[in-house]
């Protein structure tokens, strides 16, 4: 998971930590509340979650049973034009990003569908191809 490979080096390169731009699509949630305020206490703001339209990944594992949540930020793409939101910078979930859908509404062909070669520079002005 890129998450847990950029805390790792996060936490061992300090000196290193602020170049370090971790961007994932179709994430599952990947730790619990206590894992989530830590990873974002780290690189909260280094980190860009993108989740298109009912893709089921980012759904899973249910946060009801276990306890998963999703740390921020979440860009979630809206339509087939890549419309997107900006979710708000808050652990857990905002009900208009992936969550807008119920789970019983998503499927896999969302998650085999995020839009290839992402311009992720419109969302970062550091990132440079």
């Amino acid at each position: 998971n890129a998450v847990l490979s950029a805390l790792m080096f996060a936490r061992d390169n300090e000196f290193e930590k602020e170049r370090i731009r971790v961007w994932t699509f179709g994430e599952p949630r990947v730790g619990n509340k206590p894992f989530v305020e830590y990873y974002t206490s780290i690189l909260g703001n280094q980190t860009f979650r993108v989740t298109n339209q009912a893709d089921i990944v980012p759904h899973v594992p249910p946060w009801q049973i276990l306890g998963y949540q999703h740390h921020p930020l979440e860009i979630h793409i809206l339509n087939k034009d890549y419309d997107f939101y900006v979710c708000q910078n808050s652990v857990r979930e905002d009900l208009d990003g992936a969550y807008r859908w119920p789970t019983i509404d998503t499927g896999v062909a969302d998650h085999v569908d995020y839009f290839g070669k992402p311009d992720i520079t419109l969302f970062d002005p550091l990132v440079e191809w």
